[in-house]
């Protein structure tokens, strides 16, 4: 792939010289190198862009860009059974980035889901500072506990900052199932604290 996704998308020309997506999506599910390039140069600045919203840094959303394209080629003659491929490349990319988070899971993430989560007493003692890192550790367990839908909706929210409506189109439920998974995700949180630390539990 010569193009970097992060460069903009190239402004249609006003003719029929463009191919339209289903058209492409046609071609390379003939294995037609040329076509996935279009497709490439197409899509790739908009999933860039999608996943660079939820990840860190441009080079974890690049990794993240190129390794679902890399996979779209990989999968490409099973194509001309996807109704509509650019939601189908959102969602490949969506699991990527949440197969890299399960994994790749920053102590600023769980600090930030434990404060919404919980209120601690605040402290600057030593002592304080140690029972944060360990309720942090257990926090870390706690939220790989969580169905995945749970976590997923969890973390679009609190860490990305999302809306009900967003985090329902990405994820392809509706806004109200959303709202139950949070829901329910913060309750399990909430039980585990009260588990281990009910003094923390205000």
């Amino acid at each position: 792939m010569a193009a970097s996704p992060s460069e903009a998308p190239a402004k249609p020309s006003g003719n029929n010289d463009v191919p339209d997506i289903d058209t492409l999506k046609h071609r390379v599910s003939t294995s037609d190198r040329a076509a996935f390039e279009k497709l490439f140069r197409q899509l790739s600045p908009r999933i860039f862009r999608f996943v660079r919203g939820m990840l860190p840094s441009d080079a974890a959303a690049y990794d993240i860009t190129q390794d679902t394209f890399a996979k779209l080629w990989d999968i490409r003659t099973t194509l001309d059974e996807v109704d509509a491929v650019i939601p189908y490349v959102f969602q490949m990319a969506r699991h990527r980035v949440y197969n890299r988070k399960r994994d790749e899971r920053t102590r600023r993430d769980n600090e930030a889901l434990l404060a919404d989560a919980i209120h601690p007493k605040s402290s600057t003692s030593p002592e304080s500072e140690l029972d944060a890192k360990q309720l942090r550790a257990l926090f870390d367990e706690w939220i790989d506990e969580l169905p995945s839908r749970q976590r997923e909706a969890l973390t679009l929210q609190r860490m990305q900052n999302m809306s009900h409506a967003a985090i329902a189109e990405v994820m392809d439920i509706a806004p109200s199932t959303v709202n139950n998974h949070i829901v329910r995700a913060l309750e399990h949180l909430r039980n585990r604290l009260r588990e281990q630390r009910p003094d923390l539990l205000s």
